[in-house]
């Protein structure tokens, strides 16, 4: 016991920290099946008995890496709505998404990875990220179909899943690819596609 306690005071107290940030990074490289506990351990230069004594496995670091994912998300989302007008919010937002999204890779696209049945835990925790996600999105269509001249009968929620699947193919594609992403080109394009400009040129 008495050398259990040496081992635990001379664990640094920045590790826990360091871990999720070396995590994170692991994880939006090669996604969460690509990486191992090993792999985090490796990387930072510590023993897995460190790892486990900060965390119960891989998926409670994956869920704190999540937590800081949706933190950062919603300072962007949070810039977007800055904007003075539902046009240029949804533009903001939608570029700064990408933008993010094109750094982090595996990281964004983690409601399309394919976890084991007995992940339960950890799927309940994406299903939830995804949701706060899009509740972050939704408020920005819903003004937007709101100011809508003539009014649409448009399902803004339905709208706003179509806005995040599509921003999410984006970005798997380009990631798969090694491809440039021009995130505010793309801006432009998706909010054109989806309809979501309150006042569209006029038809020639």
């Amino acid at each position: 016991m008495q050398a259990l306690g040496r081992q635990q005071r001379d664990i640094p107290q920045g590790t826990k920290k360091q871990i999720v940030e070396v995590a994170r990074h692991l994880f939006s490289d090669r996604s969460y099946l690509g990486v191992s506990m090993s792999d985090i351990a490796a990387r930072i230069g510590i023993t897995k008995a460190t790892l486990y004594y900060h965390f119960t496995g891989k998926a409670d670091i994956y869920r704190t890496v999540l937590d800081d994912v949706l933190a950062d998300l919603r300072g962007r989302v949070a810039v977007g709505y800055e904007e003075e007008t539902p046009d240029g919010r949804l533009h903001e937002i939608v570029k700064n998404y990408l933008e993010f999204g094109m750094r982090e890779k595996n990281l964004v696209n983690a409601l399309v990875v394919k976890l084991s049945p007995g992940e339960t835990e950890l799927r309940q925790h994406i299903t939830l990220f995804r949701e706060e996600l899009v509740g972050l999105l939704q408020p920005v269509v819903e003004s937007i179909v709101a100011h809508r001249q003539p009014p649409e009968r448009i399902d803004s929620s339905l709208v706003t899943s179509m806005l995040t699947a599509m921003m999410d193919g984006l970005i798997l594609e380009h990631s798969f690819l090694e491809e440039h992403l021009d995130p505010e080109k793309v801006s432009d394009q998706i909010v054109a596609v989806l309809g979501l400009s309150i006042d569209p040129s006029p038809s020639l």
